[in-house]
């Protein structure tokens, strides 16, 4: 989620609910304003147009949550939710051993030379130590 995600995701939620609400209150309020005893007139404001209002406002809805549904979709969220725990992934990060296990000298990270991708080298002695693996 970026910086400005939520604002944007309260924004159409809210101008989802707008179109919803006001397309049941105008759809009945045309009902009422119109002078006619029309069956079709009756259900085009009473059921059309607030059903389309309803399909279009919780579009706008799902349109402006969709980073929030991630890869699971409407079910995932809900069974991530009930569980609570989702898993996170882990990162690690590949650190040279403090000490020179030959000449005891201290080791750092800008000291000594990488002779492979997980293998250094020891600027004193050049003894090869292979690389401790630390949780981040």
């Amino acid at each position: 989620m970026t910086e400005g995600s939520g604002g944007k995701r309260i924004a159409t939620m809210v101008v989802g609910m707008i179109v919803i609400v006001g397309g049941f209150f105008g759809g009945f309020m045309q009902f009422f304003w119109t002078d006619t005893h029309d069956v079709g007139t009756i259900l085009l404001y009473v059921l059309v147009v607030p059903m389309v209002s309803a399909l279009v406002g919780t579009g706008i809805i799902l349109y402006g949550i969709r980073d929030s549904l991630g890869h699971f979709g409407l079910a995932g969220l809900a069974a991530a939710r009930q569980v609570g725990n989702v898993a996170k992934e882990k990162s690690y990060v590949h650190e040279p051993p403090r000490f020179c296990k030959d000449c005891g000298a201290t080791l750092t990270a800008r000291e000594v030379e990488w002779v492979g991708p997980l293998t250094v080298k020891c600027p004193y002695c050049g003894a090869t130590h292979p690389t401790e693996k630390r949780e981040v």
